[in-house]
């Protein structure tokens, strides 16, 4: 008889929980990355590529999830949270390789913490590119100089959302993710509101993770635009909830007076992208002053 082999003590008290969106360029190695664990959660946004039947083929006792419509990253990571039974999950974007003995790692620093809610590894774009994974909040001072990794463990007030394991319980306990911020933004509030109910944030540099970064959707003009469009929304939502109103609607009124200056100054320089990014910018702060409701500061 056959007989699947049983997962490791660690791997079974974590789920996994993956948000796709028009994914399928990064299937295959999603799928190598999460078969060694035991709970597999995913959530497609409306993907209209082959995500969800090429997931379901490669990774079968994986639960997957397929929305038809796009509701943004923390929609889809607390519909995925109601899935979950094991006292811990490992947030994880599908362009990241993990190995389970990372997780241990993360584990093990939230087991010397009692008092921490989340945990992330450090994350790496090549052997010699970290990415910046710890800083001070948004609207708190930041040192200058390039980003160095720190020499241990650490205490820090914003982690990067590409990788983060969390306690179950705190983060059902701070009701996971404002579902306003629908794309950026999403990590420094959840890192704050983890803060303000007592959870530490930790950053564990002994573990590291490999994230392409970007790789997550297919790019695309269009998918360049909407993130750019999001940024602003979710930039202006951040700024009113931790700075103020006022500082609010001095971030629009800028965004708004220089957007129409910005945008064809940056196409006659010939830098399309930034043109590309004022203009986003622009319509998202168009469309707040014309649906307030849809992104109000809190």
């Amino acid at each position: 008889m056959h007989c699947e082999p049983t997962p490791p003590a660690d791997l079974d008290q974590v789920t996994v929980v993956s948000v796709t969106y028009q994914s399928e360029p990064v299937v295959e190695a999603m799928a190598r990355t999460l078969k060694p664990f035991p709970h597999v959660v995913v959530v497609d946004n409306g993907s209209s590529d082959a995500t969800v039947p090429r997931l379901r083929q490669l990774l079968p006792g994986a639960t997957v999830i397929a929305r038809t419509r796009n509701a943004g990253f923390g929609a889809a990571n607390n519909q995925a949270m109601q899935e979950v039974t094991t006292p811990f999950v490992l947030l994880l974007n599908p362009d990241c390789e993990i190995a389970p003995a990372t997780v241990a790692t993360l584990l093990a620093a939230l087991e010397r913490y009692p008092q921490a809610g989340v945990v992330s590894p450090q994350t790496w774009q090549s052997d010699r590119a970290p990415q910046m994974c710890c800083r001070p909040a948004f609207f708190e001072p930041h040192p200058g100089g390039p980003y160095r990794v720190p020499d241990g463990i650490c205490s820090t007030r914003w982690l990067r959302a590409s990788c983060l394991l969390i306690r179950s319980d705190a983060y059902r306990q701070i009701g996971g993710f404002d579902e306003r911020f629908f794309l950026y933004y999403e990590d420094d509030d959840l890192c704050l509101r983890m803060q303000e109910a007592g959870y530490g944030c930790l950053l564990e540099p002994a573990a590291n993770v490999r994230h392409a970064g970007g790789g997550s959707s297919r790019p695309s003009w269009r998918t360049t635009f909407r993130k750019h469009f999001h940024y602003a929304l979710s930039r202006h939502l951040a700024i009113g909830r931790y700075v103020g109103r006022p500082a609010a609607r001095r971030y629009l009124l800028k965004t708004l007076w220089g957007a129409p200056l910005a945008a064809p100054l940056y196409l006659l320089l010939l830098r399309p992208h930034y043109a590309l990014k004022w203009l986003a910018w622009g319509c998202a702060m168009w469309s707040h002053v014309l649906h307030p409701r849809r992104d109000r500061a809190a």
